[in-house]
């Protein structure tokens, strides 16, 4: 193969040759990534057929987003040592890369799913469910009443916290309301949590166990939101269920969904037994 090595291109010839631009080819000479083999006396510059496989190896480790100026320094230092290096460096970033991919496709296929399930369940009515166990990772609020800048306070730091453990965690964030309260219709929040796809060895983890669950998708926003537990709790005394835990907001459609707060749709749910 190595008598092809001695044909030569122009600039133009090589751009086409290589599915690139002169421009390109012209600020590789200019960084010095990719010479032309040779220049004549009148400024033609020309490319070695050689030239094309350098020019491959650049596309190729852009595509593994290193940078041009990491790409001149390799191919200027190149041995079997440094690629062997560069492979496993490239390797273990593309893992990283595929794990944002698939948290994601996580999220969206979670969300989906949740929207779909407030799109088919009645609206405003009580019903009873069975629910499977789910993976809970929380914060503790404080006892006192909070206000809007607390809550934001609280939800940063909470998905911050979610960030720095690479937790695959659904959005939007759920609220926990304490047992006792619900039974003196006093519905005081106990802590704030977001889904995450598996157990973890942390204090904040929590698991909803699974069950029969009395819940009420409440239509419209938090000011009304009372409306909705009163009609679930008159549901579960009328139906002769007990309440056996606390009770769980998780918004189906928010912001996400809908500019009008008043098409909110929050679901709220009671573990029972009878």
């Amino acid at each position: 193969m190595s008598q092809y090595y001695q044909t030569y291109y122009t600039t133009g010839e090589f751009a086409k040759l290589c599915h690139t631009t002169k421009e390109t080819l012209f600020h590789y000479d200019k960084i010095g990534i990719l010479i032309p083999q040779y220049i004549k006396e009148n400024g033609y510059r020309y490319y070695s057929s050689k030239q094309y496989f350098e020019f491959d190896l650049i596309k190729v480790l852009q595509e593994t987003k290193m940078s041009l100026k990491d790409i001149k320094k390799f191919m200027e230092e190149r041995n079997n040592q440094k690629f062997i290096e560069l492979l496993e460096q490239k390797y273990n970033d593309l893992e990283k890369e595929k794990q944002k991919i698939n948290d994601m496709q996580y999220r969206l296929s979670q969300a989906k799913e949740m929207t779909e399930y407030g799109m088919k369940k009645p609206h405003n009515i009580p019903f009873i469910e069975k629910c499977q166990n789910e993976h809970l990772f929380t914060i503790k609020l404080p006892d006192i009443s909070m206000t809007d800048h607390d809550m934001v306070k609280y939800t940063s730091q909470h998905l911050h916290t979610c960030q720095q453990l690479h937790l695959t965690e659904e959005l939007p964030m759920g609220t926990i309301i304490e047992k006792k309260g619900l039974l003196l219709r006093k519905y005081k929040e106990k802590l704030y949590y977001t889904k995450i796809s598996h157990f973890i060895d942390n204090p904040h983890y929590l698991l909803k166990k699974e069950g029969t669950y009395a819940t009420i998708l409440h239509r419209g926003f938090y000011d009304t939101i009372e409306q909705s537990y009163h009609k679930l709790l008159d549901f579960i005394h009328e139906n002769q269920y007990e309440i056996c835990g606390d009770a769980y907001e998780y918004e189906i459609q928010n912001y996400f969904t809908s500019l009008n707060l008043k098409e909110y749709l929050i679901s709220i749910s009671i573990p029972i037994h009878k």
